[in-house]
C-alpha cells in the first residue's frame, strides 16, 4: 500500500485488524492511509506525524461509501521526508 509516498507492505492480518478496529463489514476495502494528521490552523496547513504504528485510514465499500478513522497497524516503519 502507498502511505505518504512510500510503499508499505501490509499483511492480511493487519488489514483485517484495521477493519475490525473501525467495526466495518468485509465489503469495505482500505483505499488510502496516511501517518500525517493534516490540520488547518487558519494560517496554513500543519502536518503532524502520528505516533508509530498509527495511521488515518480511508476504507471504501463497493457502493462508494467511505469511512475514515485512526487505526493501529504495528509495526509500521514510515520515514518522513523533510
Amino acid at each position: 500500500m502507498l502511505i505518504d509516498g512510500q510503499f508499505i507492505a501490509i499483511s492480511e492480518a493487519q488489514y483485517a485488524h484495521a477493519r475490525k478496529q473501525l467495526e466495518l463489514p468485509s465489503d469495505f476495502h482500505l483505499v488510502e492511509a496516511t501517518a500525517l494528521l493534516h490540520h488547518d490552523t487558519g494560517n496554513g496547513i500543519a502536518q503532524i506525524p502520528l505516533p508509530a504504528g498509527l495511521v488515518v485510514a480511508a476504507f471504501e465499500n463497493t457502493a462508494g461509501h467511505r469511512q475514515y478513522g485512526v487505526v493501529t497497524l504495528p509495526p509500521l516503519k514510515i520515514n518522513f521526508r523533510d
